[in-house]
């Protein structure tokens, strides 16, 4: 049981609406969580109080209009913190007693004379779902992003790089990243600034240290992936919102009362791997001051990063999202090559590439299996794995050999990214790539949902098909075990 969970159910345990199994789950909660303790202490007080003087109140003819507007409100909170369904359990809870009621109705006039809310936590507290509307009035921000990532290949031992990023983001401009990374065995500093323009759908990249510049068409559906890299915090509290978390309270970070929000839950990054996330959120402000993350998307890549010195409702202009390119700059290898696709035509195109350079589908869509898929390339004897290199040995400049591996790469990673992007947005992915081969015509390889009772399905010969539940159902069960 999470806190959100907890707070729900702790009014209804004080009239005694809860059974056995409830009281036993919020008992053990409570043992651990001082949040959740000091949210009961508050609720035991206010209804000492109204069991005192209130009485009267919940006999008045507008008990039914103010009931009405708690739950349009509670409903707009629980819809931002994607738990609309706990929404009608919480109005039978408050229409079994009129006691309850009361307290609502408390909780309605505590909230508009900017209190504290029954739903969000103690009187100093900040609600996790208050932060995301928050921030979603922002219009541009500013911060500062200190990265550690370190990537392990069998055969090739380990690679780690440290970067320093300072991201500029405008929902009227679009984004600017200015990086820096460093080797840490051979100290090289490497420099790179990144645009991203919404009205061309363009991504730009210009490198200092060559002198060069790159241009990278994205069309709309890779245009609205690409804005979901950024990390963005205005997402990342969205997505924090649909996962579990845990209240972590108050402390003191730099001077600044902050109450800190934990999640564990690998549906952050799409259900794969391992995730520690701290968000710590401005008491006073109610916006995110500084953000802990570690995520360990398989045994070959982990990343530790801290996000921090935020500015919110920064002022911009159009001029510090357009690249200036010097006239001595010429274009870098990988310039008007295609991004990764992280989109239905995508996965397809990663998929027939698998099969032409391999014979198979990839086992997972995980981090390691393309590591797999990788190495599996490298032996493989196909005519098109033999040609990739035969022309890759003819290539002299390193600068292209990179581009070339970039190129080469880019069908995997948009298999990889739309799996990933799927599960983030909780849209139910299945992939049977361990016992489905090329040609299987009436095999399901891949399916998500994409609406109620629909789902959209890729089978072995890489035909797609929208198909209900039930349709849905039959073709699975037909996959052999």
């Amino acid at each position: 049981m999470n806190c959100t969970e907890c707070k729900e159910l702790l009014l209804a345990g004080l009239e005694g609406l809860l059974d056995d199994s409830q009281k036993q789950a919020v008992r053990e909660h409570l043992k651990t969580c001082e949040t959740c303790r000091a949210e009961l202490k508050g609720l035991q007080t206010l209804r000492q109080r109204l069991v005192g003087n209130g009485k009267a109140l919940a006999q008045t003819s507008v008990e039914d209009n103010v009931m009405n507007r708690i739950l349009r409100e509670q409903n707009a909170r629980l819809k931002s913190a994607a738990q609309v369904g706990t929404g009608l359990r919480i109005r039978r809870l408050i229409m079994k007693s009129s006691l309850v009621k009361i307290a609502a109705v408390a909780a309605l006039v505590a909230v508009a004379l900017g209190a504290w809310s029954l739903w969000s936590g103690t009187e100093s507290g900040v609600a996790l779902a208050d932060v995301l509307a928050k921030v979603q009035q922002v219009r541009a921000v500013m911060y500062r992003m200190d990265s550690h990532t370190k990537v392990t290949m069998a055969g090739m031992g380990a690679t780690e790089v440290n970067m320093e990023m300072t991201w500029l983001i405008s929902d009227d401009y679009g984004m600017r990243l200015d990086t820096r990374s460093t080797d840490p065995t051979t100290r090289q500093v490497m420099e790179q600034q990144m645009y991203l323009q919404p009205e061309q759908k363009v991504m730009i990249m210009l490198d200092p240290a060559k002198k060069q510049y790159a241009r990278m068409p994205l069309g709309e559906e890779v245009f609205k992936a690409k804005k979901k890299e950024t990390n963005d915090p205005r997402m990342m509290i969205q997505q924090l919102l649909g996962c579990q978390y845990t209240n972590l309270g108050t402390t003191v970070l730099n001077g600044i009362e902050v109450q800190g929000f934990q999640s564990t839950d690998p549906a952050f990054i799409g259900g794969k791997g391992d995730v520690d996330i701290k968000v710590w959120v401005d008491v006073k402000t109610q916006f995110p001051f500084r953000v802990d993350m570690a995520l360990k998307m398989s045994d070959e890549v982990e990343t530790q990063s801290t996000i921090r010195d935020f500015q919110w409702n920064v002022p911009v202009s159009a001029a510090e999202f357009t690249p200036v390119i010097p006239p001595d700059y010429t274009p870098s290898p990988i310039d008007g090559m295609k991004a990764a696709m992280p989109t239905e035509q995508g996965a397809i195109e990663g998929l027939q590439f698998c099969v032409e350079f391999t014979g198979s589908y990839p086992r997972s869509l995980d981090m390691s299996s393309l590591m797999d898929t990788m190495q599996l390339f490298m032996n493989s004897q196909t005519p098109a794995a033999k040609k990739f290199k035969e022309e890759s040995a003819q290539i002299k400049s390193k600068d292209e050999q990179i581009a070339r591996v970039m190129e080469f790469a880019r069908p995997i990673q948009s298999l990889t990214m739309f799996h990933m992007m799927l599960s983030q947005e909780q849209k139910e992915p299945a992939y049977y790539g361990k016992a489905v081969t090329p040609g299987d015509k009436a095999l399901v390889l891949m399916r998500w949902k994409t609406g109620d009772n629909q789902y959209r399905v890729l089978f072995g010969d890489l035909r797609a098909e929208t198909v209900d539940a039930e349709t849905l159902a039959k073709l699975e069960a037909a996959l052999p075990k």
